[in-house]
């Protein structure tokens, strides 16, 4: 504070803000911040206002750090569709020469996985460290002969909590990895997108889902590399990895954080950055989701966007993947019935839109055009109490402007819905939808054996494992 003061009296407005900032925050913070919040990205702005959001952004960036590894000087690269994605994915695979680790909830047996085998079955034979890890539920139809095959090459296959045996189980049937990560050497994707036919297009797949993934280059791969570890380590330490090499930091990268949710190990930093995020938004909120049935946490921190004068863009699907009863989205329409009615008199400010044309898989956040947010997490309780979940926050001015562009797109296509649809006024649907809604809640409250991983029960079904 000595120096501030001193400091106060020898110079200009601008070089005393920059001076304290980089005394309270650091000089790479300092220059993402300044980046962020210049005249360029805000020609509207006047410098006051600026300087205050400059330090806000600093201040929550600041608190942010202690829920996950950050760092600057990295290259974030959306990808829109499976086409796309499984592409550049499979080039990832294929030239890598010292390791694939691979991650996902739904590895299937189709086309597109088998495309998926084959490439990380040559990676294993050229010598590369091949781990593959999938959801024991979710990739329930992995064929036993690409395992066999697999590890016969050398690579390292797991399944997340398997029900049978009950020695290799690690937890209740309900405790999952939805966590979609991939580390080909120094490079790394991550974000909704599984390995599964539906999210892939004319090339790879039938189109029933949209999604979006991240590509990820510089120091964050490393730190995404051990939230894979540590699903490693969740699922018994069967098999285990040392931390990777540090990459190089490119000149003209973005701050880039990752953050995951690990309820077991009480790691919630997701969820905390999201609920801060909102909670910080001075201008505007996106989001873009599926299955939206949201915990009490995040369900009151969005309550309270359209108050403080901000707007909130909801973008979720219109379209189900339960069959044959759309129970998603029967329960989703019975918290927007809920919603809508909490925020009636804000139709300016909140908008939900449905979007129909196949299911919305997506998973991104974008709050005042600045910070951004993709990876696995659904707003639902499952993600939020029981997953294991994976994402990237990116504070970064054109990244935040894409992930805008790509919501502003799909709202395009999709329909708003509001309180005077049949679905919220039909006695019939509103009672079906109240029901799917209070079976979803339920399923994803603990109140059964084992399902409360700091309970009694959990420690005793954990013994007697």
């Amino acid at each position: 504070q000595l120096y501030y003061l001193a400091r106060r009296k020898l110079t200009p407005s601008k070089a005393r803000e920059q001076a304290w900032f980089r005394w309270m925050y650091g000089d790479e913070l300092e220059d993402c911040v300044s980046a962020a919040f210049s005249k360029a990205n805000f020609p509207d702005a006047d410098e006051s206002t600026l300087a205050s959001r400059r330090l806000k952004w600093a201040s929550l960036l600041r608190r942010f750090q202690k829920y996950g590894h950050f760092s600057t000087g990295n290259r974030v690269q959306i990808f829109e569709g499976g086409d796309a994605c499984y592409t550049e994915m499979l080039h990832c695979i294929r030239v890598a020469r010292r390791r694939v680790w691979c991650e996902s909830y739904i590895f299937d047996h189709q086309m597109v996985g088998e495309t998926f085998f084959h490439a990380l079955l040559f990676a294993a034979r050229r010598g590369c460290d091949v781990v593959l890890l999938v959801d024991y539920v979710g990739s329930f139809g992995f064929p036993e002969e690409w395992v066999a095959e697999l590890r016969r090459a050398g690579a390292h296959v797991g399944f997340f909590n398997p029900l049978l045996p009950a020695t290799d189980s690690v937890g209740p049937m309900s405790f999952r990895d939805h966590r979609k990560v991939l580390v080909c050497d120094s490079v790394a994707f991550c974000g909704g997108m599984n390995i599964q036919e539906e999210v892939g297009e004319e090339v790879f797949g039938t189109s029933k889902f949209y999604d979006v993934h991240a590509k990820l280059e510089g120091p964050c791969v490393a730190d995404l590399a051990d939230v894979f570890r540590d699903s490693l380590r969740e699922n018994g330490g069967r098999i285990e990895r040392e931390p990777i090499d540090r990459p190089e930091p490119f000149e003209d990268g973005v701050y880039v954080q990752i953050l995951q949710s690990n309820v077991r190990q009480r790691r919630r930093t997701l969820q905390k950055v999201l609920t801060r995020a909102i909670n910080a938004a001075d201008e505007s909120i996106s989001i873009t989701t599926a299955y939206f049935f949201p915990p009490g946490f995040l369900r009151r921190a969005l309550l309270q966007v359209p108050g403080r004068g901000v707007s909130l863009s909801l973008l979720l699907s219109g379209s189900s993947d339960f069959y044959p009863v759309p129970g998603d989205l029967m329960a989703q329409a019975h918290f927007l019935r809920r919603f809508l009615r909490d925020t009636e008199g804000w139709e300016d400010r909140v908008a939900a839109h449905l979007y129909g044309q196949r299911h919305m898989h997506a998973k991104h956040m974008s709050v005042d055009g600045i910070f951004s947010y993709v990876g696995s997490f659904n707003y639902d309780l499952y993600s939020a109490r029981r997953n294991l979940e994976v994402g990237v926050a990116v504070f970064d001015r054109n990244f935040a402007q894409s992930l805008q562009a790509l919501h502003q797109g799909k709202l395009k296509e999709a329909r708003r819905t509001t309180l005077q649809d049949w679905e919220y006024r039909h006695p019939l649907a509103r009672t079906a939808c109240a029901i799917a809604y209070c079976v979803i809640r339920l399923s994803g409250r603990n109140v059964f054996d084992g399902l409360d991983c700091f309970s009694r029960k959990w420690l005793m079904r954990k013994a007697s494992l």
